[in-house]
């Protein structure tokens, strides 16, 4: 008959199936021959709320109590009463060194998140262990068992492993992380923060979080911190916010709620990221709308002053279809000159020799330094080039052999931004003025006031036409740029 427990009122399943085991087929025997020293250790054992388990005797024979056998999983209930290597077998190697330690020394061994390997489910697990290994002595002073008290830490050790991963993450993140309270004390700093805002971990925490809110805006944080408290949580939204340095940095900004273990609202957590390079892509991006807003206004209006002046009462079709065509074929090409130049300038000598390269460059002289022009300049002068020199070919210097044009310009308009250029015609027929206008001359004008936002002087000489033109080299597109050549009438053919 299986022997009773020295205590026969414990209650519990683990009094129960002690009381029940047959104690005799082990290496400890019946329970009736365990020294008293064994019989105390177990009686203490069963009522304690902590998890222990006694390894006793030569085959380390286990005993455990209640608050033990959840910590071993599907082991329980068959690991009572059999050797500590048979059910114990995964972590034997690590388990055996600490108790033959205290088997053999009598010294008591103590660790902290010690380490193990263990199968006590349906897979392996690793796991931790506060633990405290003590000798069982019989009166003879030999120790007869080896009493565990452990608690595993699994959990917490998950935790904190955890909270390092995630300390590691806001740490080397490149968003700005902040914590603060809710009396606006900043708590918590990162090195996105430091990054972004240009304060120290040192220098800020403990400091108002309103040394980072530009004066105008600091109701606008406590209307965060009133939202927090409520519960609430505010989604990335764009702000401003002040660096050490005292400049305004764009950001945009979210900001959660951070709770304690009872889930009241301690503080709250921000997280900044700098939008200042985004903020001004979006400048650019606008300002770059209007330009192209100008551009796009000032070619249609052009090609439509252009179409309208080249069909206008033009009595051969062929002839103004061939004109126009011409003509905007000359402002592709100035457009193509804008394009290599990524449309901030180009070279005023390429825009000349690309205006005159259908005609024999033996025709011209063509001086002056490089300069280089915007484009609004660029578009203008290659229309007036391309007038000057289709009239030159049908009724001035290009038109006769012995014709020659002379272009020049120069830096300096009377001010130091602008340019004065000037075409010059001699040697072709003798030049008849006319007091009507043709298209070629009040394009000229136009685009001289208009998209130059200069001033033009056309001399009729008897040698040949002088044209003069003196402008700022402005690269701004006003307003008033699409408004060209609204005179209507005129026609393709005559004189400029």
């Amino acid at each position: 008959m299986p022997d009773r427990v020295a205590i026969s009122s414990v209650s519990g399943e683990m009094a129960q199936l002690i009381n029940r085991y047959d104690w005799q087929q082990t290496s400890l025997g019946p329970m009736s021959t365990w020294p008293l020293q064994l019989k105390h250790a177990v009686d203490l054992s069963l009522p304690s709320q902590a998890q222990i388990v006694l390894f006793c005797g030569p085959d380390m024979v286990a005993i455990y109590n209640d608050a033990y056998a959840p910590t071993i999983g599907t082991k329980h209930p068959g690991a009572l009463g059999k050797p500590a290597r048979e059910y114990w077998s995964e972590l034997w190697d690590d388990l055996r060194p600490l108790l033959m330690r205290v088997m053999e020394t009598g010294e008591t061994v103590v660790a902290k998140d010690r380490q193990f390997y263990i199968e006590r489910g349906d897979t392996p697990e690793t796991v931790y262990f506060d633990i405290s290994y003590s000798p069982v002595r019989n009166d003879a002073g030999q120790v007869i068992a080896v009493f565990c008290v452990v608690s595993e830490t699994t959990s917490r050790m998950e935790y904190e492993g955890e909270l390092r991963r995630l300390a590691s993450i806001i740490s080397s993140s490149q968003d700005a992380i902040m914590g603060i309270n809710l009396d606006l004390i900043v708590t918590d700093w990162n090195a996105g923060a430091e990054k972004l805002y240009g304060f120290s971990r040192d220098e800020i925490v403990g400091q108002s979080v309103n040394v980072l809110i530009p004066a105008d805006r600091l109701d606008e944080e406590t209307r965060i911190i009133e939202h927090i408290k409520a519960g609430g949580r505010l989604d990335p939204h764009e702000t401003v916010r002040r660096h050490k340095s005292g400049r305004l940095v764009d950001v945009s900004l979210s900001v959660s709620p951070i709770v304690d273990a009872s889930g009241r609202v301690i503080g709250a957590s921000k997280i900044a990221r700098d939008i200042t390079d985004r903020k001004e892509a979006e400048r650019i991006q606008s300002v770059l709308a209007g330009e192209l807003n100008h551009r796009v206004k000032n070619v249609l209006a052009t090609v439509m002053a252009i179409a309208r002046q080249t069909f206008s009462g033009n009595t051969d079709p062929k002839m103004a279809k061939a004109s126009f065509e011409a003509r905007i074929h000359n402002l592709a090409r100035a457009h193509d000159l804008l394009t290599r130049g990524s449309w901030e300038s180009a070279s005023l000598s390429q825009v000349v020799a690309q205006a005159l390269s259908p005609y024999p460059s033996k025709a011209f002289q063509v001086e002056g330094p490089e300069l280089n022009i915007p484009p609004k300049a660029v578009l203008a002068l290659a229309l007036i080039l391309h007038e000057l020199a289709t009239n030159a070919a049908k009724y001035g210097a290009l038109a006769v052999s012995s014709g020659r044009v002379m272009v020049s310009w120069v830096a300096g308009d009377g001010t130091d931004t602008g340019f004065r250029f000037v075409w010059k015609e001699v040697g072709g027929p003798v030049v008849v003025p006319t007091s009507r206008k043709g298209f070629g001359s009040r394009l000229i004008q136009s685009l001289s006031a208009g998209q130059l936002q200069g001033t033009v002087e056309m001399t009729y000489d008897a040698d040949g036409v002088r044209c003069e033109i003196c402008a700022p080299l402005s690269s701004e597109w006003v307003e008033e740029d699409h408004e060209l050549v609204t005179e209507q009438g005129g026609s393709a053919g005559g004189a400029v």
